[in-house]
């Protein structure tokens, strides 16, 4: 992908992004990344971030919809479908959750991750048998 072939203000703005979501500045993170997206759309990084100022918002809808941008973009990603399975646990989407769980879980590389991975399938599976 040439991200390069937008210009590089689309980079400015991500970094300014992730700068807003490090110091907890949730509307201005959000601000950033669509400015960012605005510049480069198939900026797929800009879409999971985005998604992280949506769900610290409390917008898990908004946070669902870019994470399945991301997804859409960078079908292997697996930190984005990662997040979307903590946001459906959020949501108490506990059949949802473990369906992208798995999806995160064929693509992640990270053993240390996989195994975190697998340990929220477990968790969100014990949450079903409990209701």
């Amino acid at each position: 992908m040439n991200w390069n072939a937008c210009g590089e203000d689309y980079l400015d703005y991500y970094e300014q992004g992730e700068f807003a979501l490090r110091v907890e500045k949730w509307d201005r993170a959000i601000e950033m990344f669509t400015l960012s997206l605005r510049d480069n759309p198939n900026f797929f990084v800009a879409y999971h971030y985005r998604a992280i100022a949506y769900s610290k918002k409390g917008e898990y809808d908004k946070s669902i919809e870019d994470l399945k941008k991301a997804v859409q973009l960078n079908p292997d990603y697996p930190d984005a479908y990662g997040l979307m399975g903590l946001v459906y646990e959020i949501k108490k989407d506990y059949a949802s959750a473990i369906n992208v769980y798995k999806e995160a879980l064929a693509r992640e590389k990270r053993p240390a991750v996989a195994k975190l991975l697998q340990k929220y399938i477990q968790d969100a599976e014990a949450k079903i048998k409990k209701k």
